[in-house]
């Protein structure tokens, strides 16, 4: 079993100011259709309880940023030959974070084995946290040259 770890922090208003510059090309190049919707609903739900509105999905969509960055950087890539929309991030029925990779990301994740992915996300005032870990077992070889039986 591997492990793999990455962590990042994000300034709430960095996030902002991006919605507020660039709107839903901000939206589009970042986040996946379904993260959106999810941020939206989150939102929706807050704000009819507490009376806001917007701040909620801003820190929601802060929040998945500071996990993707902590997912690629679990990878051990960074964002090189990574699209943002390759990493998801999605919750449960109970609200619990889930990973999603998809194109180079899982193609990348796949040459380390199976992977099971934990993540943990937290807010405090300005600012949020994500810590991303992969557990990940070896990938099964199949042997190869004059030693190695084939069984049909």
């Amino acid at each position: 079993m591997n492990i793999y770890l990455g962590t990042d922090i994000v300034y709430i208003p960095r996030i902002q100011a991006a919605l507020d510059r660039f709107g839903d090309r901000f939206l589009q190049k970042v986040y996946t259709p379904a993260e959106q919707t999810d941020c939206q609903q989150i939102n929706s739900q807050l704000s009819s309880i507490k009376g806001k509105m917007g701040r909620v999905s801003c820190n929601q969509l802060a929040g998945r940023w500071a996990a993707k960055e902590a997912i690629v950087k679990a990878l051990g890539t960074g964002w090189r030959g990574l699209r943002y929309t390759d990493v998801e991030v999605q919750r449960s029925h109970s609200g619990v974070p889930n990973v999603q990779l998809h194109g180079t990301a899982a193609a990348l994740a796949a040459t380390r084995g199976n992977c099971q992915w934990q993540l943990s996300l937290s807010h405090d005032g300005d600012y949020c946290t994500a810590t991303a870990i992969a557990l990940c077992s070896p990938p099964v070889t199949t042997p190869v040259g004059p030693d190695s039986e084939t069984k049909i």
